[in-house]
């Protein structure tokens, strides 16, 4: 009989595995709301409320423009910096980055300058029992922390018995242990603990495929039209040598009718070029005596321990180039191996009405855009099975939240958010990045506006007037035409010392590792963050905290101000928050000592976000990646839409938070912020 292990957990370098142990769902005190009221907050990532103003003006949102009708519509403040895991986390808590730790997707660590992500972290087992060969037993289990402070505003609503669902609310991974039913959403990773790895099997693998970050680029070769090779799986806490798992997969091809099939355990699937597969489980083998390449063949497992998982495969060509694509291993909501739901069967009771979905925090796969794996098209066929899905879920709970007496229901939308920022190139013929190809689709970010109003239109008429409907988003959007590497003016200003300036060696080096801390005054970390190198604070600080800390960042921001590009003559900054100055709560002194907010089409880039110096401070965007949002907060307010008047015409994204809360005649913490905007 076949044993599952019963979870795993990993991020990025971390690993560790769930040796079993039980999930305690946290039991706190009953509570009384004031009434039995109902209520559905939509959660459409990045939709700009200039871009929805227009799509309402030429008559292509019928169900936003009645919902307004019946009620309001204004724009909400986001978070500084204007980050999804920021911007929903002070949503979450009702508190700002100070009160909740998450200054940006990454963090550092004083200490050491290293990069890390913020919104959860690896714990692993240390101890093992030596057994036979290669193989060990791991002693206890690892765990995944999540990293965001304060409570989750359905704490407070389960608090005061008020049934209540939240659907893939982002920076929740894992979910907050609670007998809501929630399922975790951006942060969630796949099987290998990253946010998401794609596999690409060919026959003829791009010259660049090292580079292409994202995704496992696998050389095959057929013999009598037969190839076999494994997915790559989680690590394998059982091997001494760290070696990942791996599902096995043969692939056949038939060269004259341009078909294949692939067989992976017992499952069987044959696809034309251009095909999906349906979601197909696949197993990862933990004991074995015989390797795989770097990994391990199940036949090899006499002890017969696994975790499943499961993709969906893409056959892109069969010959003369056999190219297959599997998307990321996601968690089995079926089968999950790590939580990703409370309750911990939610996940599967979910799967087995609507069928398997992705469980992976953002899977519309970017990565395999930019890397040249999916062009355009393919790409916006894969978004769209994410959008179909997701619309399938979206119709499942809203149907069921009908039929609830009362109650709170929280549903997320993703697909505007990801495709905006690959495909803003294909509306924008001014974008470094549009080409041909691109502007064949210019009305692609339109038509996922259009879908979303279908989704509006599908809560309005099955809940009707008498339950309360807001619709809102994060923030909105712009578009990214230039780049600024942000790390290279600090070093060429005099602030940051390079221990070799040569241009090899300064273009080639990353995560800081050619930085002269003793000689360095500031730095820039992550897409916002700029910190000052502070005495007794950093590893190797050199600046005084106090007055001269004070004095150098007001000179920084001073000279931010007028920092123009050289081929525009455009400013590249319209403003540079202090900390200390915008947040509040017991973690501002864990927040870069300033946020930078660029201007209207200007982000730091990637480059600089990660430790690295190119020779020049500005850069066309040249990349898929061309519509962004990390800038300053006031060009890119989220939206707040619902069937209520509001009371004001400000509200920022933490006020929505005790909406909710007075909705239901619910206290809010001492410590949230917020104040409600309901008439």
């Amino acid at each position: 009989m076949r044993k599952y292990w019963p979870g795993w957990s990993r991020f990025g370098i971390a690993t560790g595995i769930l040796a079993g142990g039980i999930l305690i769902a946290l039991v706190t005190g009953p509570g009384f709301a004031d009434s039995k009221k109902k209520m559905m907050v939509i959660g459409f990532d990045g939709m700009d409320p200039n871009q929805l103003q227009e799509h309402i003006d030429n008559g292509y949102m019928p169900n936003f423009e009645r919902l307004i009708a019946k009620g309001s519509f204004t724009t909400l403040g986001t978070s500084i910096p204007p980050q999804s895991p920021v911007a929903w986390s002070n949503f979450i808590t009702g508190k700002n980055p100070g009160g909740h730790n998450i200054f940006d997707f990454i963090h550092r660590d004083p200490k050491t300058y290293l990069p890390f992500l913020s919104t959860s972290e690896a714990v692993g087992s240390s101890k093992s029992i030596e057994l036979w060969g290669d193989w060990q037993l791991p002693l206890g289990g690892g765990e995944v922390v999540l990293l965001r402070e304060g409570r989750a505003f359905w704490e407070l609503l389960e608090n005061a018995e008020i049934p209540t669902t939240v659907f893939k609310i982002p920076a929740n991974y894992p979910p907050v242990q609670t007998n809501v039913r929630t399922l975790s959403g951006m942060g969630t990773p796949d099987m290998q603990g990253t946010p998401g790895t794609f596999t690409y099997f060919t026959t003829h693998p791009p010259e660049d495929a090292d580079d292409i970050s994202g995704g496992a680029i696998v050389d095959i070769y057929f013999d009598r039209d037969k190839s076999e090779a494994a997915i790559p799986g989680p690590p394998n806490p059982f091997d001494k040598r760290g070696r990942e798992t791996g599902a096995n997969v043969t692939m056949y091809r038939d060269k004259e009718n341009q078909v294949a099939k692939i067989v992976t355990g017992d499952e069987e699937i044959v696809l034309a070029p251009g095909e999906f597969s349906e979601w197909v489980p696949v197993e990862f083998y933990m004991l074995g005596d015989e390797g795989f390449g770097d990994r391990i063949r199940p036949a090899a497992a006499p002890m017969g321990f696994a975790v499943g998982g499961s993709v969906r495969f893409y056959l892109k060509s069969v010959y003369p180039e056999f190219s297959l694509y599997v998307t990321p291993v996601q968690i089995d909501p079926l089968n999950p191996a790590q939580p990703v739901s409370t309750p911990d069967d939610w996940s599967k009771e979910l799967a087995e009405r609507t069928g398997r979905y992705y469980t992976q925090g953002m899977p519309e796969d970017t990565k395999a855009l930019e890397g040249g794996v999916f062009d355009d098209g393919e790409f916006l066929t894969q978004a769209t099975l994410v959008l179909d899905e997701r619309m399938k879920l979206f119709e499942t709970m809203v149907s069921d939240f009908a039929q609830d007496e009362w109650g709170f229901l929280f549903f997320y939308f993703s697909s505007l958010d990801q495709q905006t920022h690959v495909m803003w190139r294909c509306m924008d013929p001014k974008h470094p990045a549009s080409d041909e190809m691109a502007r064949q689709y210019p009305d692609i970010i339109t038509n996922i506006f259009k879908r979303l109003d279908k989704a509006v239109g599908i809560a309005m008429e099955r809940l009707g007037d008498d339950v309360t409907l807001v619709v809102m988003s994060d923030h909105g959007f712009a578009p990214w035409y230039r780049e600024v590497h942000l790390n290279s003016w600090l070093a060429d200003n005099g602030y940051l010392t390079l221990k070799d300036d040569s241009e090899g060696v300064r273009a080639s080096s990353d995560f800081f590792m050619n930085v002269d801390w003793r000689r360095t005054k500031a730095y820039a970390l992550g897409i916002n963050g700029l910190y000052i190198n502070v005495r007794g604070r950093e590893k190797n600080g050199t600046v005084a905290p106090g007055k001269e800390r004070d004095e150098l960042m007001n000179e920084l921001i001073a000279k931010l101000k007028e920092l123009r590009d050289p081929e525009t003559g455009a400013l590249a900054i319209k403003e540079v928050y202090k900390s200390e100055e915008v947040f509040d709560g017991p973690y501002v002194k864990n927040a870069p000592d300033m946020n930078v907010g660029y201007a209207y089409s200007f982000r730091g880039s990637n480059e600089s976000a990660l430790g690295e110096f190119p020779m020049e401070w500005f850069a066309d965007n040249t990349g898929k990646w061309s519509g962004d949002h990390c800038i300053a907060a006031d060009i890119v307010p989220g939206i707040l839409i619902s069937n209520r008047q509001l009371s004001r015409q400000d509200p920022a994204l933490y006020d929505l938070t005790a909406t909710i809360l007075a909705e239901f005649g619910v206290d809010k913490d001492e410590d949230m912020i917020g104040t409600p905007v309901f008439q």
